[in-house]
């Protein structure tokens, strides 16, 4: 049978620190979800506010990040996005608008 030497070199003495090194920040994946829903939130607001063209764009712009790799740049995306609504909820910067004019166009053949 084994001595108590032999059985104390087998398992090992666990560290103070444990065995995993620290993490630090969260991970953009843990981010995106809420920061998504915030983005849709102020989308709401934009167009309750009349600023459909605006909040349709941002919407498209969101749903683009999250739709793609759940990396660091969906990350900054969103929160660009998040940040651009509010500038404009705050009056700081001018919405985009439609630019079609609406002029009839006029069809081939015809005077």
């Amino acid at each position: 049978m084994p001595d108590a030497e032999w059985d104390k070199r087998a398992i090992p003495i666990r560290t103070i620190d444990g065995d995993a090194h620290s993490v630090e920040g969260t991970s953009p994946a843990h981010e995106l979800p809420e920061l998504y829903r915030a983005v849709l939130e102020r989308v709401g607001l934009l167009e309750l506010s009349g600023h459909r063209r605006e909040g349709e764009l941002i919407r498209r712009g969101a749903i683009a990040a999250y739709s793609r790799a759940w990396d660091d740049t969906a990350r900054r995306r969103l929160e660009h996005l998040r940040v651009r609504a509010e500038r404009v909820l705050g009056g700081f910067e001018r919405p985009r608008i439609d630019r079609t004019t609406g002029a009839l166009v006029r069809r081939p053949g015809t005077a």
